[in-house]
């Protein structure tokens, strides 16, 4: 009776560390996880004498990107984030910034900086589908990001550019993979293409050139 106790007990704890495990991997985080964002490692010409705040001020993506519906739901939804997603990009963005040696310094929080940096996010995600015309298991998996940003000079009270920015990235992975966690990292390379387009137009606008609508 107590080797059989103790073999269910053991099966219990099993179930439980493998449900723990699975839920904190489900758990992703861009800003701090490497397997889920990797930093640009883009580099500015030169720095700036310049402190700059970032700010995502409007999140306007569609509910198909935010909230699970189903138990085949083909998008990324927030719960899989660790936080909230435009907290979480700004973060990345904060890193971007600050690694690229662009500006003396980069805060989330300064509402004294001298530029402020201003986010309207209108897709976040990442999604998967079956691949036409293959004889294997396997999905495509589609990263997408768009978003508008607004360069404010507070000091001149005047705005340097304001520009759309889109990232699309895409990979296959095998339908018994965690399609979730692919999706996760789709999402990050399509958020990193666009962020780099950023980082360069901020460049161009601290350095008095004209920023390209396009």
């Amino acid at each position: 009776m107590d080797r059989g106790f103790r073999i269910g007990f053991l099966g219990i704890a099993g179930a439980m560390f493998i449900f723990i495990a699975v839920f904190a991997w489900a758990a992703y985080d861009m800003a701090m996880d490497a397997r889920v964002y990797q930093y640009s490692n883009h580099k500015a010409k030169k720095q700036y004498p310049v402190t700059l705040q970032v700010k995502v001020i409007k999140d306007l993506r569609p509910e198909q990107e935010k909230v699970q519906r189903d138990d085949e739901h083909p998008y990324t939804f927030d719960s899989l984030w660790s936080g909230l997603v435009d907290e979480m990009l700004a973060k990345v963005l904060e890193r971007e910034f600050s690694e690229s040696g662009l500006v003396t310094s980069v805060d989330l929080k300064n509402e004294q900086a001298g530029h402020v940096l201003l986010i309207e996010l209108n897709s976040f995600h990442g999604r998967w589908a079956p691949a036409p015309k293959s004889f294997r298991p396997i999905y495509d998996i589609y990263g997408n990001t768009e978003f508008s940003a607004r360069l404010v000079s507070r000091k001149a009270d005047r705005t340097l550019f304001k520009k759309s920015y889109v990232g699309k990235s895409k990979s296959q992975a095998s339908q018994f993979r965690n399609k979730y966690g692919f999706c996760a990292i789709e999402a990050g390379k399509a958020f990193r293409e666009a962020a780099v387009k950023l980082m360069a137009d901020v460049e161009i606008a601290l350095s008095g050139g004209k920023v390209s609508e396009y």
